[in-house]
């Protein structure tokens, strides 16, 4: 995970060479199918080259007939590279000290996230080899409408020199329930070439697809066959889909998302599941998604990466609603060359994922003016452009041009990455002075497990120091995590649609956002996300001083008439100070105000707050609890400035670390007292300035820093 020498590896191309033999059995056309590969692909069969692909997330398929020898041994060969970003000798780590030049979210990113020296290579999929007799169905894309409507739209392809007649075959059939399907014959006649098919199918008494906290993940079976004219099948294509629908309605005021036209509200976190893609499993997707539904979530966001296809499928049967990123994070070229790459990347994204019905957003690009003075992605190039064809390519989904940052646009993005308690603010309790719409990255970065940090003795030797603090780490950030969760989803009756966490577990062991280590223990955090994010949910309002009122938050469909909160208010010795109860009535799908709290007691004499919902059958719905709720922690020594550059993660109190702040920045920069400018680097990351001053000051920079 660490050190300079694995930068060697991106230094020379990887070639990979084979021999394979071409099956003995009729066909007319040869085809490599390749599911991955990252990052630059070159291929030859025979010494002759027959094609390439830049990516590391999207299959495609080489077409090599002419290439092989049909009764002899073929050599293939693949020459794979993926080169590092040149350093921006103006620029400051870990941020801009490059301008990244691939279209890859999963890359020297540093900071607690990606190891500044990890590069991922090579072919990571399987490659196949597939015979056909020269007829495809490439891809379907599937639209489905609320009233059992289905639009299909296949590309097809005829690679022989003849005119194809035969018949198309549409199979629709239930998955996983026992609704009724439909099925259609219709003839067809495919000139040589690629084109495009459209029918429109109608399912009766669809059954629809819902999150897991709304409904049943209800899944439907399409098969397409093409037929000769003798009734033979030539090729089949299967997908897997759900009907639903999804919109975000926005205003400068609220967002809300609904799901089949009812407002739903978010419930999720961020989510990488490994460093190195190749080492997921099914059986790894299966253990984390189920970590996401025990903590009572509906939601992943797939961050700056496409995952592995089994991913999508598994959100798609166990109804987890997925916000997928593109492969785009902080600054990216803004070449036109650039620009005309990642948008074909993106196409393929969506091409690849656009049936999934668990995937209800598309994002553009993550922080692109992470350096404010840096505006040129989201102002010039590539993120209009990447939006526009978005918009254009998927127009079934919502779509952000990019996320957090621009809060301003709320027709084009609108939603906020916080970190108030973190690395913006000393006090977590300061959220509370901002009204979100959507708020998608809050959290705290907090060390793995002590027998986890154990495991790497470079790891070891330079966190040894928080050894006995961890416990008390883990602790601030669950006390952070749940007053902002609780915090956002009061926001419900206002302004908030839903709020993703940052995030759900770290790749590798380090100082990270995750509330779960790479080994997947659960960190401080991990309980504190499951409890506030119950869907059905007491909590209390407070500002770190004095309690201020009791709510009730309803995500489910289900009322509660008559109900009972009671609260219970402890000192120190566990003496109780108050105990009391009010009738209520919950409704569904909602957020309530029970009471103001009015309590007649001293707040520092509270040590512990617990919560109950009861229903009129006496049964416990829901249960919270505080410790020492109005003597919030303050924000750990050393954070967020301390920092080791061969791990790329802040160490908190370290003394002979440095600070970010005075790490790899412009030497102009060094002449401000380094309080100054951390103090200064918070205050800059908040962002708060108007767009038209931020976009004058950006201007203005590129002149007297970058020319």
């Amino acid at each position: 995970y660490w050190g300079d020498h694995l930068r060697e590896i991106n230094k020379s191309a990887w070639v990979y060479k084979r021999t394979f033999t071409v099956p003995d059995v009729p066909h007319k056309r040869v085809r490599l199918h390749f599911e991955a590969v990252d990052y630059y692909a070159s291929v030859w069969v025979n010494d002759q080259f027959v094609g390439q692909h830049e990516g590391n997330f999207a299959p495609f398929e080489l077409d090599v007939s002419r290439f092989v020898h049909q009764s002899e041994p073929n050599t293939l060969v693949v020459r794979v590279t993926s080169p590092w970003d040149k350093p921006n000798p103006k620029g400051s780590y870990p941020i801009d000290h490059v301008i990244r030049g691939l279209v890859k979210g999963l890359y020297e990113h540093g900071e607690g996230v990606i190891p500044p020296d990890v590069n991922p290579i090579g072919i990571w999929r399987p490659v196949s080899l597939l015979l056909d007799d020269g007829i495809s169905v490439d891809q379907v894309r599937i639209r489905t409408q609320l009233n059992g409507q289905i639009d299909l739209k296949m590309t097809v392809t005829n690679a022989t020199d003849e005119v194809f007649h035969g018949s198309l075959d549409l199979v629709v059939k239930a998955d996983n329930h026992k609704g009724q399907g439909v099925t259609l014959r219709s003839p067809i006649q495919l000139q040589a070439g690629t084109q495009i098919i459209e029918h429109r199918l109608s399912v009766p008494d669809p059954q629809l697809w819902w999150s897991w906290d709304h409904g049943a993940p209800n899944l439907y079976q399409l098969a397409c066959t093409v037929c000769d004219e003798s009734d033979t099948s030539i090729t089949n294509h299967t997908e897997t889909f759900g009907i639903r629908t999804v919109r975000l309605e926005r205003s400068p005021e609220r967002f809300t998302y609904y799901l089949n036209e009812r407002p739903i509200f978010l419930r999720g976190s961020s989510y990488i599941p490994e460093l190195y893609l190749s080492q997921c499993t099914p059986e790894k997707f299966e253990r984390d998604v189920n970590f996401a539904r025990q903590a009572n979530l509906n939601l992943l966001r797939v961050h700056v990466h496409v995952s592995p296809p089994e991913l999508y499928a598994l959100c798609d049967r166990v109804g987890m609603l997925v916000w997928q990123d593109f492969e785009l994070n902080w600054t990216q070229s803004y070449a036109v060359e650039f620009e005309r790459r990642a948008l074909a990347l993106q196409r393929e994204m969506i091409d690849l994922l656009g049936n999934h019905p668990s995937i209800m957003t598309w994002v553009c690009h993550n922080e692109p003016t992470m350096v404010f003075t840096r505006r040129q992605n989201l102002e010039q190039h590539p993120d209009p452009a990447l939006y526009s064809d978005a918009c254009q390519q998927d127009p079934t989904r919502p779509v952000f041009i990019c996320s957090g940052q621009i809060e301003e646009d709320w027709q084009r993005g609108g939603d906020v990455h916080s970190y108030y308690g973190s690395i913006w603010t000393a006090d977590y309790t300061d959220i509370a002075e901002h009204a979100f719409r959507l708020n998608t990255e809050f959290g705290f970065e907090a060390p793995a497990a002590l027998s986890t940090l154990k495991q790497y003795p470079d790891l070891w030797e330079r966190l040894k120091h928080l050894e006995n603090q961890i416990d008390d780490l883990w602790d601030y950030q669950g006390e952070l995590i749940q007053y902002q969760v609780e915090y956002l989803r009061r926001l419900r009756a206002e302004c908030c649609t839903g709020y993703i966490h940052f995030w759900l577990t770290d790749m590798i062991p380090q100082v990270g956002c995750g509330v779960l280590d790479s080994n997947r223990n659960a960190k401080g955090g991990y309980g504190a996300l499951q409890r506030a994010s119950q869907p059905l949910h007491v909590a209390l309002e407070h500002n770190g001083k004095r309690p201020a009122s009791l709510w009730i938050f309803n995500d489910t469909m289900q009322a509660y008439p008559k109900a009972v909160v009671r609260w219970t208010v402890r000192d120190a010795n566990g003496q109780i100070l108050l105990d009391d109860k009010q009738s209520f009535d919950v409704e569904a799908n909602s957020v309530q105000k029970v009471c103001d709290t009015g309590w007649n007691v001293v707040p520092n004499d509270c040590a512990r707050v617990e919560l109950s919902l009861i229903d009129a059958n006496g049964q416990v719905l829901s249960e919270n609890a505080y410790k020492h709720p109005f003597q919030p922690s303050p924000r750990p020594e050393g954070y967020p400035w301390k920092f080791d550059p061969y791990l790329g993660t802040k160490v908190f109190n370290r003394p002979d670390a440095p600070s970010l702040a005075d790490y790899n920045i412009n030497k102009a920069l060094k002449l401000i007292p380094l309080p100054v400018r951390e103090h200064l680097a918070e205050w800059g990351m908040r962002q708060k300035m108007p767009i038209w001053l931020v976009s004058g000051i950006a201007k203005l920079g590129d002149v007297l820093l970058r020319g």
